[in-house]
């Protein structure tokens, strides 16, 4: 409904009769209203503490309870989102239907899987770190763990069409044969550790694992899986990798990509104070065809370990303060979640409101 009048003034109330009709229209239209101030309200999100939030918002400090790094990372996307996922944990309702396609989840679940059974076994069996006269045997190695992870994700999936099945596993398996010869070249660093978690009692996790988090900075809480650490010949220092699977996004300075890529740094941190070693660096293996097997690394310089530790500082802070509101990052909402409870309209809307209160999300996202 369109009113035309040559001011404001003259048909101010004219729709106050929509609040009345009934109570679900009354709470759509007064949020639209909401949204469209320039002021934070509560129905952009979180944005401020009340005496009933406060003992929540307590419990949920990065140093009363542990988060994931991929958590943490959500921060940095939308805070919203990350409030929805990561502190109300709310998850996507997907009623069971037939795969037709292996999803990204999926597929880095099998990929990864596998991975650690191989270089688990080349463990057992002294292998490591590989050489290229090894590479033949270890692609023996690599078929039966591929056979053995694709029958129990089969009986577990029931896919529904054979034939793609088949494909979208032998996909996998060309990119894992790759992986197999690229080993030899990380010397002089041999794999010690795969799937190595910590604050996790999930089983499959390498023999090593601790169950409990580990605290850094003697302030944040942390819980985790890290694919794979890895030891040098004569040093004490130590690498971290950890696999992609998808397209490598990485930029050359990359250190934690606005918040968003966050493991080489905080996993070397955490590492470092449960084994007591240094870290050198923190490395992003993309280890598919999509990724081009390229790969980023990061050394953890005192800059770096300074960037890391303030995007931890800056989450922090936005839950002791409160204010983790709906504001999302360029095309956060094409994939998100949560789209269904916020709407599409949040990137315009969040353009209207005061942007002094986003200072640390905007520094965060600015940072390399």
């Amino acid at each position: 409904m369109l009113i035309e009048a040559p001011d404001r003034a003259s048909v101010r109330g004219q729709a106050h009769y929509l609040l009345g009709l009934n109570p679900a229209l009354r709470r759509s239209v007064t949020r639209r209203w909401a949204r469209a101030r320039s002021r934070w309200l509560p129905q952009d999100g979180l944005v401020r503490v009340t005496a009933a939030l406060k003992p929540m918002l307590d419990s949920q400090r990065l140093s009363a309870r542990p988060y994931s790094v991929s958590a943490l990372q959500k921060f940095s996307t939308c805070p919203f989102q990350f409030v929805l996922s990561a502190i109300y944990r709310f998850a996507p309702h997907d009623p069971p239907e037939p795969l037709q396609r292996l999803d990204p989840l999926t597929r880095g679940s099998f990929f990864h899987e596998v991975q650690a059974r191989v270089l688990r076994e080349l463990r057992g069996s002294n292998r490591l770190p590989l050489t290229r006269d090894g590479v033949a045997p270890a692609l023996e190695v690599l078929a039966e763990a591929i056979g053995r992870t694709a029958d129990e994700y089969r009986e577990k999936l029931a896919p529904a069409i054979d034939r793609v099945w088949r494909d979208e596993i032998a996909a996998i398996a060309r990119d894992l044969r790759v992986w197999i010869r690229k080993l030899p070249d990380s010397a002089p660093w041999t794999p010690a550790y795969f799937e190595y978690s910590f604050g996790l009692n999930d089983e499959g996790r390498d023999e090593g694992s601790r169950r409990e988090p580990v605290r850094i900075e003697n302030r944040f809480l942390l819980r985790g899986s890290i694919d794979v650490i890895e030891t040098k010949a004569g040093s004490a220092e130590l690498r971290i990798t950890d696999h992609k699977t998808g397209r490598s996004r990485a930029t050359p300075k990359m250190v934690i990509g606005g918040g968003g890529t966050q493991q080489p740094v905080i996993y070397g941190l955490a590492v470092e104070q449960m084994f007591g070693r240094p870290v050198r660096e923190g490395r992003l293996f993309y280890a598919t065809t999509a990724g081009g097997f390229a790969e980023h690394a990061v050394a953890l310089s005192d800059a770096n370990r300074r960037a890391g530790l303030e995007a931890l500082e800056i989450i922090d802070r936005a839950i002791e303060l409160g204010f983790l509101p709906a504001a999302p990052a360029e095309r956060a909402c094409t994939w998100c979640d949560f789209r269904s409870i916020c709407g599409p309209d949040e990137p315009r809307l969040v353009t209207r409101k005061a942007a002094e209160p986003l200072a640390d999300l905007t520094a965060l996202r600015g940072m390399p």
